[in-house]
């Protein structure tokens, strides 16, 4: 498993492909594999990486590449390219033919893996924050390696791609409004405090994330910029499904708690901080309302809850919530999978009616979907009148 989290980083990744897609050119046919793990082992290289990267010499782009190869190494040597008629593919010897290929794989291969290593690391690199957070999905997602290919893959496209996480750690949203000086907002030095719930944790992408952010802050990795990642005393996650919830708890091990079971008869005791990333959304009209009412009653004074729901007004946006939702229902075999959607106007009211307030904010950036994060706490000035 070892082999795809490897030599990480922007420069090395960006090597890894430009070497791969060099030995790729190589005419060394049947060999690619063998050289690609020489080659990387040697400069601590992705292997992996390298040798998707020499599959450019695929049965579909083999013939062109071959081609270009020939008439560059024929360039090279002879000042002149090969006609392209029959009478030359008849009277071109062999060993000439072999000679032209060897030359211009190579001269094509260190071209064609120079763009690509360059380009790569165009698209990789970032800002010093950028670099951090990808570091930290990294991380986080390599908790699930011996969870299988899948959950690896999901956990660090979806940690990578999903603007919440990043909003959650980047924008200070745990430690926003505390009600009390949560020892969570303090340096780690200070200690820890407070509890946070995971409602629908689902693999514990959020619980992983948080996690990593813990073990750099202490680590005096953290980024100067950030809020200070919340060191809390306990991290709970609930998720009815049993199978991810194991999944979960592999993956969190003694960093978090992991429940298997309905949220609406797993929630015990009072809380600090309590995530819902949709998870409504999921439930009947009158769960939600249960599950709301519920929370409220076991949130501490000042806590506050992170909910994102998609907004039923948003038209086509909200189309590409629902088929997405739909398909990953599919997918996973959740076939009679009902959901219930609400305009984003209409939520701040719910939680008016059970003593909380609401400040949404959008939570789609970069993706096609109408999703809405609403920031709710306890609505102060109903404890003022009460």
């Amino acid at each position: 498993m070892i082999v795809r989290t490897e030599g990480g980083g922007p420069w090395r990744d960006s090597a890894a492909i430009g070497i791969g897609v060099f030995i790729g050119c190589l005419p060394v046919y049947g060999f690619h594999l063998l050289v690609c793990t020489a080659a990387g082992t040697m400069f601590r290289l992705n292997r992996l990486k390298m040798y998707i990267a020499a599959n450019i010499s695929n049965p579909l782009v083999a013939p062109w590449l071959i081609l270009l190869e020939i008439q560059t190494g024929a360039w090279l040597r002879r000042g002149s390219f090969h006609p392209l008629t029959i009478e030359t593919a008849r009277t071109l010897s062999l060993a000439s033919a072999g000679a032209d290929l060897a030359i211009g794989g190579v001269a094509v291969g260190a071209v064609l893996g120079g763009l690509t290593g360059a380009m790569t690391y165009a698209l990789v690199r970032g800002t010093r924050e950028h670099v951090a957070f990808t570091t930290l999905v990294r991380q986080a997602a390599d908790r699930y390696i011996n969870g299988g290919i899948v959950a690896w893959e999901f956990a660090r496209g979806k940690l990578g791609a999903d603007p919440i996480y990043r909003a959650v750690l980047c924008d200070g949203l745990l430690t926003r409004r505390p009600a009390r000086p949560l020892r969570a907002v303090l340096p780690p030095s200070a200690g820890s405090g407070g509890t946070l719930l995971d409602i629908g944790c689902g693999m514990g992408l959020s619980l992983a994330l948080l996690a990593e952010a813990r073990r750099a802050s202490r680590a005096g990795e953290w980024p100067a910029g950030w809020p200070v990642p919340p060191d809390f005393e306990r991290i709970i996650g609930i998720e009815v499904r049993g199978r991810v919830a194991a999944i979960a708890a592999a993956a969190l091990a003694d960093d978090a708690v992991v429940i298997a079971g309905d949220a609406l008869t797993a929630i015990h005791g009072r809380f600090d901080i309590v995530l819902l990333f949709d998870v409504l959304q999921m439930m009947r009209r009158e769960e939600q309302e249960a599950l709301i009412a519920a929370l409220a009653t076991a949130l501490n004074p000042g806590g506050l809850m992170l909910i994102r729901e998609a907004d039923s007004a948003a038209g086509w946006r909200f189309t590409a919530v629902r088929w997405g939702n739909r398909l990953k229902a599919l997918v996973f075999g959740s076939w009679r999978q009902q959901f219930c959607f609400r305009p984003a106007s209409e939520w701040p009211a719910c939680f008016a009616r059970y003593g909380l307030q609401a400040e949404a904010r959008t939570m789609s950036a970069g993706t096609p979907f109408a999703n809405v994060l609403f920031v709710v706490t306890p609505d102060q000035t109903q404890s003022v009148r009460a």
